[in-house]
């Protein structure tokens, strides 16, 4: 009698093991494609069509044919068209704002005059109605946020997921070329007009293994960055500001995140025209660049909050085998703003954290389809060896794949 019980425990576990394999099998034969997306579909409670119209979704899965149930859960998203037409190879600028940062964008739209696709956090309550009502407004008043900026609302109750809005933003831009930017900076520049007349910028562009890097810098007194008015619109005015040490490098007091840009060398070069490569990538590294929209890789959605977010973007994009080259007459200048600093240091430890591990996973996931396609040690995968090699016990691992 002691030993049936046992038994019988073992042979449900084993005929239970074989009804998830099943039913995993299902799982895995389904074709997407096939299933009727509405909001009212038995199987998952998703709309989704192409963005000229209001989407409802729980998640958009970053691809132009496939679907998936995002545990986040944001509720909807409304695509909102600019009424300007971009041309196939204009640069969108991708942006993430919320109900604070409105009156930002309208700056920013006013002084690009080209296709901006930001996305909008609102609350999923009485709060989230104030940011539409300011919105509405500010698109009434601002010309230039009805010609050229395409609206896409994010409403949840989660907030700061600001990998996931980058994605949003990226998703629905309407140009081969997109910058990646915060909406604090000031184009100081027409860095547009000097990437789609420079035929080596273009070349860059075009090839969809290079990004093109606009230097960003600060004010050191914060109280000289609240007018963008007065702000130097020429790199001769930027430099003399620099030399009487009122303007330096963005975020100065932590060098990984910009020095790699090398802002002695921009400050001395004379060629309008000459590019130059960066060459001492560090991992923290988050330069705004400019680069192809398609078959390049999407932010992670893991990161959650302020901290190594934007880093973790432009690393495995960096890995991936995109070089970043360094405009050489353009920069953007930050805007003075309040920073939550209490949110913020809580944020970081843990993406921080995140970020490390993220890391090992890339180099590792990266390096097996390097090996498999016949790509290990070409051009493709030198970013990668260069920067995974100082992971532990890397070498070793890799030579299991070889």
């Amino acid at each position: 009698m002691t030993l049936e019980r046992p038994v019988s425990h073992r042979k449900a576990a084993k005929i239970l093991v074989a009804v998830c394999f099943i039913a995993l099998l299902v799982v895995w034969s389904i074709d997407l494609n096939s299933i009727h997306w509405s909001p009212k579909s038995p199987e998952i409670n998703v709309l989704w069509t192409r963005p000229s119209t209001t989407t409802t979704t729980n998640q958009i899965t970053l691809s132009n044919d496939r679907i998936t149930v995002n545990k986040n859960q944001f509720s909807w998203i409304d695509d909102r068209n600019a009424k300007h037409t971009p041309i196939a190879n204009d640069i969108t600028i991708l942006t993430t704002i919320t109900k604070s940062r409105i009156s930002t964008l309208a700056i920013l739209a006013e002084r690009y005059q080209g296709p901006i696709s930001v996305a909008l956090h609102i609350a999923p309550d009485a709060s989230g109605e104030e940011t539409l009502a300011v919105l509405a407004a500010s698109i009434e008043q601002h010309p230039a946020m009805q010609l050229y900026v395409d609206v896409h609302l994010i409403r949840d109750k989660m907030d700061r997921q600001l990998n996931l809005w980058r994605n949003v933003a990226r998703f629905f831009a309407r140009t081969d070329n997109v910058m990646m930017l915060d909406v604090d900076f000031y184009l100081c520049t027409d860095f547009r007009k000097h990437i789609l007349n420079n035929p080596r910028a273009m070349e860059l562009l075009d090839n969809g293994r290079s990004a093109l890097v606009i230097p960003a810098f600060e004010f050191t007194k914060q109280a000289d960055g609240l007018d963008f008015r007065t702000f130097p619109t020429t790199k001769a005015e930027l430099v003399a500001l620099y030399q009487q040490e009122a303007i330096d490098m963005f975020h100065a007091f932590w060098a990984p995140g910009h020095a790699p840009t090398n802002y002695p060398q921009w400050l001395g070069s004379s060629d309008p025209h000459k590019l130059y490569k960066v060459a001492d990538y560090q991992q923290s590294y988050e330069p705004y660049i400019v680069y192809k929209k398609d078959n390049n890789p999407w932010c992670d959605e893991r990161f959650f909050g302020y901290g190594s977010n934007k880093a973790a973007c432009l690393f495995e994009l960096y890995i991936s085998g995109v070089d970043y080259y360094v405009m050489p007459q353009d920069f953007i200048i930050h805007q003075t703003h309040d920073y939550p600093n209490e949110t913020r240091s809580l944020e970081r430890f843990y993406n921080r954290r995140l970020y490390n591990l993220y890391r090992e996973e890339l180099c590792l996931r990266y390096a097996r389809m390097f090996v498999t396609q016949g790509e290990w040690e070409t051009p493709s995968s030198a970013n990668l060896i260069e920067q995974c090699d100082r992971l532990p016990r890397f070498q070793s691992t890799i030579k299991t794949f070889l």
